[in-house]
């Protein structure tokens, strides 16, 4: 993968390049990777899940390439907006979940001055994080880690989580909204909003198997409850492809806390 500086031109359409060699079914022909330890295995869904893992993470840096070359920040901030608004809808597509959500006060709205109404609430703050083991590999933070201290990171290093949250909530509204706390120097060309439109779109056709005719003929699509712990194994994979220009600490907060704006975007919660 080659990681440049160009400013982002209007990519071609989401397909039309070559995919892009991932250790996601390399040499494969892009068929899904084998059977293997994915945390979907066994489930009904399984090869939709491969199918749309693969999808993810062969066609996302080519929506964003530019005569050749991807800016990695912009990037990494890409897979965290498709992290954070699948773990939203991940959350939603459960009636009975979103129901006992909302009237625990664990899943709320919060309008600004503008008018956009946000979410907030533990409900969704657990789908980006968790504490219980059984579902790390389920939840972007604990994949973006992992993957970084695969990369050597120091544990030192792991950015403050709370920190990334209190950021993204004090720069709505401002001209920083939906852009990382990282320098100036290590800033994605859009901001999380506009990455947002950007690759939103091309995400749910690699998770719901629209991206391809062999998937969609077959139905084969990752479950919406799926979408949570496919994307989060997507981003750990970029994060790996990240490192080798940012520093692995920097792809932590730039994903995090993409992932954090993304799932705030009220656009897909049912009306009352």
């Amino acid at each position: 993968m080659m990681f440049g500086k160009k400013p982002l031109q209007k990519p071609e359409k989401a397909g039309a390049a070559s995919p892009q060699t991932t250790r996601a079914g390399d040499g494969n022909g892009g068929l899904p990777p084998p059977a293997s330890n994915f945390p979907w295995a066994g489930q009904k869904d399984e090869i939709g899940c491969n199918f749309a893992f693969a999808h993810l993470v062969r066609n996302l840096p080519v929506r964003l390439t530019s005569d050749g070359r991807i800016h990695a920040e912009t990037l990494m901030a890409a897979a965290g907006v498709v992290a954070g608004i699948a773990a939203q809808i991940s959350l939603i597509s459960d009636p009975a979940v979103l129901t006992k959500a909302k009237a625990t006060g664990q899943l709320v709205d919060a309008t600004f001055k503008d008018g956009r109404v946000m979410l907030y609430g533990d409900a969704l703050n657990l789908m980006l994080y968790t504490n219980d083991v059984a579902l790390a590999r389920a939840r972007v933070w604990n994949m973006l880690v992992a993957a970084a201290l695969s990369t050597g990171m120091n544990r030192q290093a792991i950015p403050n989580m709370e920190a990334l949250f209190q950021h993204v909530t004090r720069a709505m509204g401002s001209e920083r909204e939906g852009f990382p706390s990282t320098p100036p120097n290590h800033q994605p060309l859009l901001s999380a909003h506009d990455l947002l439109k950007l690759v939103a779109p091309l995400a749910f056709e690699c998770l719901t198997g629209e991206i391809d005719a062999i998937t969609k003929k077959n139905g084969f699509r990752a479950f919406e409850t799926s979408w949570v712990t496919v994307t989060a194994q997507a981003a750990a994979n970029v994060l790996i492809d990240a490192t080798q220009v940012l520093a692995p600490e920097l792809c932590v907060t730039i994903g995090m806390e993409s992932a954090i704006y993304a799932s705030k975007i009220r656009g897909n919660l049912p009306s009352a």
